[in-house]
């Protein structure tokens, strides 16, 4: 009589070349195991006991580098993890968890050592597929995770990234109240990411405490993350706006690099239609991989002799480094005073180039709104401030509307080949 989980078996590269009578024997072997949400599987050090089939669900698997942790792969329906103990029965070189309810079907080492005994050839068999698998998954890790094998939807989604020389200059103000006004124009389309490192504040702004981070990801696993993957690191806000954070702790900061960077931002543009990036205040390499996917810059002034100098060196970055289209910048004025330091009129002078718009000062509505982990684009949409940022939002969503959108893409040059 057939086993009930042979149709599943049947699924699983492990056991692609067994017989049909074979797998309804392994199948009978089976022991279905339910796990709820944040259950763990097994730990990284424990026994080597048995396979497990995911059934329904997903399982995320992950290692521990120190006081951290780096996930290495999410496994769904149909998958197959832990082969490698019935056939060395060694300790479990990571942890595994369920990242939802999650069904298992687990085939005992135990019990298939009874049944191979007298099966040589499916054993033969096993071995050679689990050898092939370890050998491509060899490969992968000696390339680091090429960014050829990154597998992503189509990437069609916009990137806006949000960058000013200065510190304290309303940047991430910005950036998280336009990925708020974003999120309202489009619902669960929108992605906020936060590549300011070592003291990103979007998070926190936003009142959010995201359970994982960029940082935590291996360049690897980016490059085997599906979209359900990449959502369990995306922390939702009421607004429907989803927020990556680059490091959960200022030390994590310096393990994302460029190519981490460039990785997920491929991986959200495919996902979402509008993707907001804030960045640090400098030239990091995450950052100067998020200027160079940026559909605009959103370069941040303030009206300061200093904040004038740094925009111009700026300008000279993003000409002879990045090679950033100068129409691709969208110059902002943020009035922090409520008094003139420096006439706008005197700033565009100096630059050789007009704002694209300038934001008004607002008195304490966005101290307010941070310090109580609000965006004022929900709370006070009829402020001053929240107005200047909705058209901001509505500008760049006309801009690229398929109606004035270019027909033939440019190409791309830069650090990152996003350019």
């Amino acid at each position: 009589m057939p086993s009930k989980y042979s149709e599943i078996l049947r699924r699983a590269e492990i056991f692609e070349n067994v017989s049909e009578a074979d797998l309804d024997k392994i199948g009978d072997l089976l022991k279905e195991r339910r796990y709820r949400e944040n259950q763990v599987l097994f730990k990284q050090g424990d026994p080597g006991d048995a396979l497990f089939l995911v059934a329904d669900g997903r399982i995320k698997v992950s290692i521990q580098d120190g006081a951290e942790e780096r996930v290495l792969a999410f496994y769904g329906a149909n998958q197959v993890l832990g082969e490698m103990a019935l056939l060395t029965g060694e300790p479990r070189s990571a942890a595994a968890m369920a990242v939802s309810d999650t069904r298992v079907l687990a085939l005992p080492k135990q019990d298939f050592d009874t049944y191979l005994s007298g099966n040589v050839a499916v054993m033969r068999e096993m071995m050679r597929i689990i050898s092939i698998r370890q050998t491509m998954t060899n490969e992968r890790l000696t390339r680091g995770g090429a960014e050829n094998d990154v597998q992503v939807p189509s990437k069609t989604g916009k990137v806006y990234t949000v960058f000013s020389p200065r510190g304290g200059s309303g940047k991430s103000m910005l950036a998280v109240n336009l990925a708020v006004a974003f999120a309202q124009m489009h619902p669960d389309q929108v992605t906020l990411m936060d590549l300011s490192l070592t003291f990103g504040h979007a998070a926190l702004m936003l009142n959010l405490a995201p359970k994982a981070s960029l940082a935590g990801i291996t360049l690897d696993s980016l490059s085997r993350i599906d979209r359900e993957g990449m959502s369990y690191y995306l922390a939702p806000h009421a607004s429907t706006l989803k927020v990556l954070v680059g490091s959960a702790k200022p030390e994590e900061g310096e393990s994302v690099t460029g190519d981490h960077a460039k990785a997920a931002i491929d991986i959200l543009k495919g996902m979402n239609a509008i993707t907001v990036i804030d960045t640090a205040s400098n030239f990091s390499e995450a950052s100067l991989a998020a200027l160079e996917a940026a559909d605009k810059v959103l370069l941040v002034c303030t009206p300061e002799l200093t904040t004038l100098r740094d925009v111009r060196e700026c300008q000279r970055i993003f000409t002879d480094l990045i090679h950033l289209p100068t129409d691709r910048v969208y110059y902002v004025m943020n009035q922090l005073f409520p008094y003139k330091v420096l006439g706008v009129e005197q700033f565009e002078q100096a630059l050789e180039q007009q704002m694209n718009v300038e934001i008004p000062y607002a008195n304490d509505v966005p101290a307010k709104a941070a310090v109580r982990g609000e965006a004022f684009m929900q709370t006070q949409p009829g402020s001053n401030i929240a107005k200047a940022i909705e058209k901001i939002a509505k500008t760049l969503d006309d801009e690229a509307s398929p109606q004035k959108a270019k027909q033939q893409p440019e190409k791309r040059s830069g650090l990152f080949g996003l350019r």
